[in-house]
Order: structure tokens, then sequence, then C-alpha cells
């Protein structure tokens, strides 16, 4: 293998790394969720904005989507992250979770 190959290994193999680092997060905000057309068992980290019921609004500051969720929903000051699965239109809830402090937990 010559020098240039050795190189251009290196170079792919630091780019891949690089790309992949950035495309980790297991965490979408409401903008990127409506890009979707459907998703199973996604997490969405966001503000409510508003509570209506057991319905609130998602926001990211670019972006709002309509959560239905069958507990109490409660208005918190931090963000949070609402695990449940995308229709296109509502994010239907199974868990709501707070971050506190350092850490998130169920809510």
């Amino acid at each position: 293998m010559g020098k240039f190959s050795i190189v251009a290994l290196i170079s792919f193999t630091a780019l891949a790394i690089i790309v992949l680092y950035h495309n980790i997060s297991p965490y979408l905000t409401p903008s990127e969720l409506i890009e979707k057309e459907k998703a199973e068992n996604v997490q969405v980290v966001g503000k409510i904005v508003s509570v209506d019921g057991n319905t609130f609004q998602l926001s990211d500051g670019r972006s709002s989507i309509t959560v239905i969720y069958s507990g109490t929903v409660q208005q918190y000051d931090t963000e949070i992250v609402v695990v449940g699965s995308w229709d296109g239109k509502f994010l239907h809830a199974k868990e709501i979770l707070q971050k506190c402090h350092t850490e998130y937990k169920g809510g």
C-alpha cells in the first residue's frame, strides 16, 4: 500500500468517526420529527409551551408538535424528553422524562 493510500484511508476513517459522532444522539427535536412521515419509539426533546388536558405543545423554539399523553401533564420549566410514536401529525407519548440536575427522570 502506498503512502497516498494510507493517508486516504486514515482521512476517510477520521471523517467517518466525526460524522457518526455528530449523528449518534438518540434525541430528535420537534423540527426534526416533523420531517419524518412516521416514527416508532422516538425520543423528542423540547419545552412544553401549552397544556390542554391530556395534550400539550412541545417546542424547540422553531417548531411545535402536538403530544397526546394518557397520564397527567404538568407544566415544566425545563426541557423534557417525550418517548413515543409519531404518526405524522401527533406524537403519542408513552413516557415523559423531566430533566432534573444532570439526569432525566420519569415525570
